[in-house]
Formats: structure tokens, C-alpha cells, sequence
């Protein structure tokens, strides 16, 4: 089945990209499940050269900007899954998440390799050629807890790159502006 969806092997270029968890389950919704996310992106922008340009964690997903410096986007989102599945896994087995830990084990019955399934397939690439189209998946990534109820204002929301761009603040996470 042909995928609408690929990085471009032109590049490196800018991509935005979006996560979902498996049946849209709210996990991102306490700070030890935002952290393995940060974290995650922290350690792939300084050892894998991720390029991180914009952000926002939303309670069932993640949609992030950023550049594969080595071109190797497709590579690096397939580890940061990975890693951060068997994190969100084990957390939600701690705390004693009965829900997410059968919603993780029952989307991964079809799997035989796996007793676990926290993302969906895929990561939905779509590589970014040009300012114009960058400053709308901004928009679009720093509005979206506005859109979906969650904040007020977009500057409310404190897991997303909103702050570094419209007020200079640092936030959680370091990112790497864009020069066009």
C-alpha cells in the first residue's frame, strides 16, 4: 500500500511529523509520561544530530518540526518509538495503569514479536520546502491545545516550543530555530 506520507531523500530538510498513541489512549497527561517524551528528544537532538525545530505534547500525541541533519529521519523516529514505547510501557505498569496496560497489550495481539503496542505505524513525514509552509505547521502545532480545549491560549500550554518562539522564554525543551 502506497503511503501519501515520505521523507524526502533529497534532503536534509525540515519535516513535520506526528505520533499517535495506539487508539488515540490518553497517555501524556502527568509529567512522568511528558518527560520520557522530552527526554527522548533531548538525547536524539545531542547524539542522533535531530534537528528540533518546534514541538507540542498533546495527551494522545506528539507533533514535532525537525530536521534529520544526517538524513536518517526515518531511522531516528522508528528508535525514538521504540524507546519511548518501552518507557510509556513500564511507567504505566509502576503506576498501576490497568487501562493503558491493556490497551498497550490488546493492540499488539496481532503482533507475535511484540506483548506491547504503544504508537501507531507510521509517523506521517511531510517535509517542509519553504517558510511559508513552516510558519503554518507552526501555527498549527503551537494552536492545537487551543483547538482541542486544553488551554485558553497557546502560551498556557507548557509542553510545546510556543514560548521560545513568541515570548524568548526557553521552556522545557531546547530547540533549534530555523533560519530561511
Amino acid at each position: 500500500m502506497a503511503h501519501r506520507f515520505k521523507v524526502s531523500p533529497d534532503g536534509p530538510y525540515p519535516h513535520f511529523t506526528t505520533n499517535t498513541i495506539v487508539r488515540w489512549a490518553p497517555v501524556f497527561v502527568s509529567d512522568s509520561y511528558f518527560k520520557i517524551i522530552l527526554d527522548s528528544l533531548a538525547h536524539l537532538r545531542q547524539h542522533r544530530n535531530l534537528a528540533i525545530h518546534a514541538y507540542v505534547i498533546m495527551p494522545n500525541h506528539v507533533h514535532t518540526i525537525v530536521t534529520a541533519r544526517n538524513n536518517d529521519l526515518s531511522a531516528i523516529m522508528r528508535d525514538f518509538k521504540k524507546f519511548t514505547s518501552r518507557a510509556i510501557y513500564h511507567q504505566a505498569e509502576q503506576e498501576g495503569n490497568h487501562r493503558l496496560v491493556s490497551v498497550f497489550q490488546a493492540s499488539a495481539k496481532r503482533d507475535v514479536r511484540s506483548r506491547f503496542k504503544v504508537w501507531q505505524d507510521e509517523f506521517h513525514p511531510e517535509a517542509i520546502y519553504g517558510r511559508r509552509f513552516f510558519s503554518q505547521k507552526l501555527e498549527y502545532i503551537h494552536t492545537n491545545p487551543v483547538r482541542k480545549g486544553l488551554a485558553t491560549d497557546a502560551s498556557q500550554w507548557y509542553y510545546s516550543s510556543f514560548t521560545v518562539y513568541e515570548m524568548g522564554d526557553g521552556g522545557p525543551l531546547e530547540i533549534d530555530l530555523i533560519e530561511w
